[in-house]
């Protein structure tokens, strides 16, 4: 399992992170903000989280580097 917290700015941002975690579709993404969870391959999902605050990710144990290096470009 890998967790981190990213940011994601603005709804372009947002946009941008789900094209690149759709790559990743057998890979679960969880994003955490405040009491929400939600699916990383979600553009409804993310943009309906407070961009303004940090966000957890959480991946399961079968992400690849790649993912996780993705991931390391948003923190």
């Amino acid at each position: 399992m890998y967790n981190s917290t990213i940011t994601i700015k603005d709804i372009d941002t947002a946009r941008g992170f789900v094209d690149k975690m759709a790559k990743f579709m057998d890979t679960d993404i969880t994003l955490n903000s405040g009491d929400y969870s939600i699916d990383g391959h979600s553009i409804i999902g993310i943009i309906s989280l407070d961009l303004s605050k940090p966000i957890e990710v959480i991946l399961s144990d079968n992400a690849p580097s790649e993912l996780i290096d993705i991931i390391k470009q948003y923190a």
